[in-house]
């Protein structure tokens, strides 16, 4: 059946805050450990601090009424807290990362839907770009890129359509624009009352099925349909029998602001991501495999796919017939490459090639 965006969630029956009813305070944002610092963490670590105070602004005007402050970890507790998270991201198999606007701020791209974008603390370092197209990669994208090509990250679900993940060298094939994409005419931008791609949102809940660790960074995860990745891992994390040592590690989340999630995260970290990530890469010994902010990825075609070098033909895992890609199983695995369909594409000078999309 077709999704639609938003949803209002259903927590999967999980004891999930979406703030107050009652006019919210600083203290009663962070009323919990769980909340200040994630279920596995140190009941040592001090309270986050609030760096921005909105009063009783929403972060967002529908599906949560959690308020609009920004907190900050203190220096230790951040370094300790990415400590954690590395060595879970070593304990892992199948991690995914689930990306909001707040990765792509520092790029210069607006996150619409904050109510506290002039006061935010990323406000006065956020470069100004006219068009979406002239930003480029932060130092979070850049380091995901690493972590992928470390083996550490096995699949994005990015909610943003602003194609960075891909300046910064990271795989079309392991990335779902799940709400659609500013460069692809086969996968438009989502309205914010529209529906899901079907053949994505199916590739959606196998990773949601598949993961072991899910982190989500830069969002606030306040009821879009596929918010239930991250609820799931948080739900898959509490049903085990021993939830610290089991095999899921959970949600971990990366956000200044609060989120609907907090309290049933397995590791809540307040800081920027641009902060978080490139502690994380040292951490776990990739930093200077990640590639420097000047540095621009060129793409070029796949090997195998080459008819000839320097032709401009190309052999792409694509039905003529069915009219469909062939490179993938509804599921979200690879396809039986014994049942694949390949098509030629001749881009030469001259060459007629008619799109669909």
């Amino acid at each position: 059946s077709t999704q639609h965006e938003p949803r209002r969630s259903t927590h999967f029956g999980l004891s999930v805050s979406h703030g107050s009813s009652r006019a919210g305070t600083m203290a009663d944002e962070l009323d919990t450990h769980e909340k200040r610092h994630g279920i596995l963490g140190s009941k040592e670590w001090p309270c986050p601090v609030c760096v921005t105070d909105m009063g009783n602004v929403q972060a967002r005007l529908t599906f949560t009424d959690v308020k609009a402050h920004e907190y900050l970890d203190t220096e230790e507790v951040l370094h300790e807290k990415v400590a954690l998270l590395a060595a879970m991201i070593r304990d892992s198999n199948e991690m995914i990362t689930y990306t909001g606007a707040g990765i792509s701020v520092a790029a210069g791209i607006d996150d619409y839907a904050t109510k506290v974008k002039d006061v935010s603390i990323t406000a006065a370092e956020m470069p100004r770009v006219k068009d979406w197209k002239d930003a480029r990669p932060t130092l979070t994208h850049r380091v995901l890129t690493g972590m992928y090509e470390a083996g550490y990250l096995k699949h994005w679900i990015q909610q943003n359509h602003d194609s960075l993940p891909q300046k910064a060298g990271y795989p079309q094939s392991c990335l779902n624009e799940i709400h659609g994409s500013l460069h692809d005419p086969g996968n438009p931008v989502i309205p914010y009352e529209g529906s899901l791609r079907d053949d994505l949102y199916a590739w959606l809940h196998h990773w949601q099925e598949r993961n072991d660790l899910c982190l989500a960074l830069g969002t606030s995860m306040s009821g879009f349909n596929c918010d239930s990745v991250p609820e799931a891992a948080a739900q898959k994390f509490l049903q085990q029998p021993d939830a610290v040592n089991g095999m899921h590690k959970g949600l971990v989340i990366v956000n200044l602001q609060r989120t609907p999630y907090d309290e049933v995260s397995s590791l809540r970290i307040y800081a920027k991501v641009d902060t978080v990530m490139p502690l994380l890469a040292k951490a776990l010994g990739i930093a200077d495999t990640v590639r420097p902010m000047d540095h621009a990825h060129v793409f070029s075609p796949a090997e195998s796919s080459v008819v000839e070098a320097g032709s401009d033909m190309f052999i792409v895992p694509f039905s003529s017939e069915a009219g469909e890609h062939q490179g993938s199983s509804a599921s979200g695995g690879k396809a039986d490459t014994a049942q694949t369909s390949n098509t030629v594409w001749d881009l030469r000078p001259g060459s007629w090639v008619k799109l669909t999309g």
